[in-house]
């Protein structure tokens, strides 16, 4: 499965011999538009026919002070990589930020980021129809940047953009997340599914489920005590699934990611404190419970992991990748789990430089199994765009 990557990037690529999990040579690969310039934000996911589409945004400014930051899509088809157009910011001067890739059941992708604009962000959309990129000026929501609406957690549903994200409800008071849809010409707003309205709710994930039903995992709380949580739109009103998912209640969690398996059933995976450290874990909803997968995946316990990406294959199970590290040099990881513990994917951390920054992976897995991760990679200066694959 490595080998349909090496064709299409010719000379573009690094060779390395590292072993991959499936006891094959793996190979990474730099993805960036242009080598010289430094990708900021990399999202990955792979649709049901197993091609994987590949989202990021890169500096584009080649001189001068203000910065310029595009983004860009592609996808691997029919054995090759196809650009999904150029960049698609509705202002190509303007500075990319935030970037969200979600896949509609169909496979066609759809992305959501902002675009700076004076002193507020503004929310820009578009999806893929098949031939080209939508056009929705109209769709756009302008926010001051001080606002929890900048935290967006984006699913799609028949080509169309449907995202949880937070609102103020006094200033000086707490949060509320709510469900958005467009229907009709304009944002359609979902009850609240975050509980409290004087405590702070946050850092948002969805998903859809097979009947175009939304599930959703967040925070609330604050920075230092929060919990995590999850809920399901049952139709006519937002259903808890069990209790607060976080191993130590009331203490720091961060970056909640959500997926949904073939029955379902969502499996969540967070950051929380665990002896001063951020730790990764991961949970499965049983139908009745949420079951513990392992413990804290860190490779090391007294390293912080940062920026978890969760992916499942077709049996349901876990993948997840993150960074972990130090401020100044972090290592990306894989790993999947068996059904009875975790697996490295790779021999130490997939970086292609062991030595290098690497940073923000995102993860995905066919229904073969095969593993494909894209990271941020810091060589002579600049983050490049790195990808792996992984066999089952």
């Amino acid at each position: 499965m490595f080998k349909r990557f090496i064709a299409p990037l010719g000379a573009g690529a690094i060779t390395l011999a590292l072993a991959g999990g499936g006891g094959e040579p793996s190979v990474a690969y730099v993805m960036n538009r242009d080598a010289a310039r430094s990708v900021t934000a990399v999202k990955l996911a792979v649709d049901g026919q197993g091609r994987v589409v590949l989202a990021w945004q890169e500096d584009t400014r080649r001189s001068g002070d203000d910065q310029e930051r595009a983004t860009f899509v592609k996808r691997f088809e029919n054995g090759a990589w196809r650009n999904l157009g150029a960049n698609l910011n509705y202002l190509a001067a303007r500075t990319a930020t935030d970037l969200d890739l979600a896949l509609d059941q169909s496979g066609n992708p759809v992305l959501a980021w902002n675009e700076n604009f004076a002193h507020a962000d503004t929310q820009q959309f578009r999806a893929w129809t098949g031939s080209a990129w939508t056009n929705w000026p109209e769709r756009r929501i302008s926010q001051d940047l001080t606002l929890a609406a900048k935290a967006r957690g984006l699913t799609a549903w028949n080509g169309e953009p449907i995202f949880a994200s937070g609102d103020i409800v006094r200033k000086g008071t707490g949060t509320v997340l709510r469900v958005r849809s467009w229907h009709n010409g304009s944002w359609i707003v979902s009850p609240n599914f975050s509980d409290d309205p004087a405590r702070y709710a946050y850092a948002p994930s969805a998903a859809m489920t097979r009947d175009g039903r939304v599930v959703v995992a967040w925070l609330e709380g604050n920075v230092a005590a929060s919990d995590v949580r999850v809920k399901r739109w049952n139709g006519g009103r937002w259903e808890r699934l069990g209790g607060n998912l976080n191993v130590r209640p009331n203490t720091f969690t961060f970056a909640p990611a959500l997926k949904l398996d073939v029955h379902d059933r969502p499996v969540v995976s967070w950051l929380e404190d665990h002896g001063g450290y951020d730790t990764l874990f991961v949970k499965r909803w049983t139908g009745s419970a949420w079951q513990a997968l392992g413990g804290g995946l860190n490779v090391n316990a007294e390293r912080a992991a940062e920026a978890p990406s969760l992916a499942l294959d077709g049996l349901g199970r876990p993948v997840v990748a993150w960074s972990e590290g130090t401020p100044e040099a972090a290592r990306v990881y894989v790993k999947r789990w068996t059904g009875a513990s975790w697996r490295l994917l790779s021999v130490g951390s997939v970086n292609a430089d062991f030595a290098a920054d690497a940073r923000t992976p995102s993860v995905g897995v066919d229904a073969s199994g095969t593993v494909t991760v894209a990271w941020r990679e810091k060589r002579g200066g600049v983050y490049h765009l790195l990808l792996r694959t992984f066999r089952s």
